[in-house]
């Protein structure tokens, strides 16, 4: 999709470079930061607002009669103007309730730009050269430039941020290009990436200080070093590590299920490069992955308000694919009307912010994109949803007066519209949801690691350990229980009878304990006053981890011998035996693991533990833009 830019003709301004394939001429947008104050700013911008509207509204007119603005009589054989019918200008003045010579103005405007880009075009087929446009994201205050650049597509992205930090002044290594919602990569060309004639690049200048520069290469490290270790984590999953276990979990922090194999500082030009980046490695995920949780829409709804923050939302396309994908896989995650969060959760209040912001950046894309009756409708909705969601400040205090913290208060409120003693109700409840959880996630990471342990079933499968706890429950020992159903393949009946017919199963020593057994002297004396030998009351003592009933069991049964004495799990000198000298392989492999875990103890402590971290917003900035947005509407009106 190639959108037209049109701009005032006050702002031009001309220019030459040497040695640069440039269209003449900068377009300066009229544009103003949503953070001037007073009423120049929204002056210049529903200004220029309202020239864009205009000329969209005789554009359609103008499809709708097949009008083609470069083909005489409009335009002459020679590229001049030519004559439009009086017929013509009135009607449109008539119904477009303008003046006649106003429509005659954004007649010439449209034909001259239609002339542009007719011989963009043939430029294009002739020789290969496309013409770009470039914006430069808004920051600091800035105006925002618009500029043509004309480039071949087997020019690198190198190449063109060259061309682009000659024409803006500054170093080629603080900027970062997008397009179509992707990071494009200095080392390959632009063909390759999708670049077309007509494309729109958003361009993102990194900060301007030397110290903000080094502070930039360091998070292009910590990037690069972040990307190394969720590679890395993904490769200890396949592997059935459980050292780091982050699991992705449905909206009640339950984990999901996966395939091995797919398991707060408001600086937006640098988030937006990371949100892109983790946008193109969402591509990875099976759709049924993604339509069972919202992190995919979340993550597109955090794009496209870095758009907005940066003033961009109006010139990518990408901004109103994105929303649409976000409303959709939040109706596939949450249910048409939500039923499916409210029957997993059993209340919904507190993702209805998450809505809230979705319909507030589609009514900003449609203002934008001059559809103003269903921006309205949207704005209104989102208007109506955070009057909803304000949470009162006395309510507030009094819940984190009894010990609650201001994000499970907050939360409460929302989630039950503003009632201080159901709050209440529902945060204790949400912590002991939280705590059973915590559990039984514990457990099931235990069991994975006992399971390993233990190794896999004759038939291949891995040990249930489910299975093994019942037995257990049975009264028979846990390294017995895992050999008999290793043998029988998870089949308790069979492993049952094994346990009962073949006696010598239950001398299986335990070898799924990752900690040594630390004995105890007063079981240890215990035994021997029984007249027992020292060296086999502790190897007894270990199998049975320190049952002294069925350590005594064992020492009766075979006379007081044990024929597992000699087993390296249980002696004294195990531990030791492992910590002699290593080979120089062994050694870097040691060091390989350290490094590793110590790149993932970095990654997994900047993952929060609290599910609802991104639900806890006070919602100032969205105020900002509803306000903002909602009188530009008035005022058009």
């Amino acid at each position: 999709m190639i959108k037209i830019l049109t701009v005032s003709s006050e702002f031009e301004r001309r220019f030459q470079v040497k040695n640069a394939r440039i269209v003449p001429r900068v377009l300066v947008s009229c544009g103003q930061t949503r953070t001037d104050s007073g009423t120049s700013g929204r002056s210049a911008t529903m200004e220029g607002y309202n020239q864009e509207l205009v000329l969209s509204k005789i554009r359609e007119k103008l499809n709708a009669d097949k009008v083609k603005l470069w083909l005489p009589p409009y335009t002459t054989e020679e590229q001049e103007r030519g004559e439009v019918p009086l017929e013509i200008i009135k009607r449109y003045a008539c119904e477009l309730a303008m003046k006649e010579d106003d429509v005659a103005k954004s007649l010439e405007h449209l034909r001259l730009h239609a002339l542009e880009k007719l011989a963009e075009r043939k430029k294009f087929q002739a020789t290969g050269i496309a013409s770009l446009k470039v914006k430069l994201a808004a920051g600091q205050g800035s105006a925002k430039r618009v500029i043509s650049i004309e480039i071949n597509l087997d020019k690198t992205g190198a190449d063109l941020k060259q061309m682009i930090a000659e024409v803006t002044k500054n170093e080629r290594t603080r900027l970062k290009l997008i397009c179509a919602g992707r990071v494009l990569n200095d080392g390959d060309c632009l063909r390759a990436q999708n670049i077309r004639n007509g494309s729109q690049v958003m361009v993102v200048v990194l900060s301007a200080t030397e110290a903000e520069v080094i502070q930039h290469e360091h998070n292009v490290s910590a990037v690069s070093r972040t990307r190394e270790a969720a590679e890395l984590l993904s490769a200890r999953a396949g592997e059935d590590d459980d050292t780091f276990d982050v699991q992705i979990a449905d909206q009640k922090g339950r984990p999901l299920a996966l395939p091995k194999e797919e398991k707060r500082e408001k600086k937006y030009s640098r988030a937006l490069l990371l949100l892109l980046e983790a946008d193109k490695e969402f591509g990875n995920c099976r759709a049924e992955i993604l339509d069972h949780v919202d992190n995919y829409a979340i993550l597109s709804l955090d794009i496209v308000w870095c758009y907005l923050c940066l003033e961009n939302v109006n010139e990518l396309p990408d901004a109103e694919r994105r929303l649409h994908k976000c409303e959709d896989m939040f109706r596939k995650s949450y249910g048409d009307n939500m039923e499916r969060l409210m029957s997993i959760k059993g209340g919904a209040e507190a993702e209805r912010i998450l809505l809230m912001r979705l319909h507030l950046l589609q009514g900003i894309v449609k203002f934008h994109q001059h559809n103003t009756t269903a921006a309205q409708y949207l704005l209104n909705q989102a208007m109506d949803e955070y009057t909803t969601l304000q949470v009162d400040p006395d309510a507030l205090a009094q819940l984190m007066g009894i010990g609650f913290a201001p994000r499970e208060a907050r939360l409460g409120l929302r989630a039950c519209q503003g009632n201080v003693d159901r709050a209440a109700e529902y945060v204790m409840k949400e912590r002991q949801e939280k705590a059973e959880i915590k559990e039984k996630v514990k457990k099931d990471r235990e069991d994975r690691r006992l399971a390993k342990k233990y190794g896999n079933c004759a038939n291949g499968e891995g040990l249930n350990m489910q299975n093994v706890s019942m037995l257990v429950d049975m009264s028979f020992p846990r390294a017995a229980a895992a050999e008999a159903l290793k043998q029988t393949n998870n089949d308790v009946a069979l492993a049952l009878e094994l346990l009962q017919t073949h006696p010598e199963l239950l001398d299986t020593p335990d070898v799924g304990d990752k900690e040594p057994v630390q004995l105890q002297d007063t079981d240890i004396a215990q035994l021997v006053a029984l007249g027992f030998e020292p060296e086999m009351v502790k190897v007894a003592l270990r199998k049975h981890r320190n049952n002294t009933t069925r350590a005594v069991d064992d020492l009766i049964k075979y006379g007081g011998v044990l024929p597992y004495a000699s087993d390296d799990s249980l002696s004294d000198n195990s531990a030791s035996s492992s910590s002699g000298s290593e080979s120089p392989e062994k050694v870097a492999e040691k060091k390989k693991r350290e490094r590793e875990n110590e790149m993932l103890d970095e990654l997994v402590s900047d993952i929060t533990r609290d599910e609802n971290d991104h639900l806890d917003v006070e919602m100032t900035e969205e105020r900002q833009f509803l306000d903002d947005y909602l009188a530009r509407l008035k005022s058009l009106s």
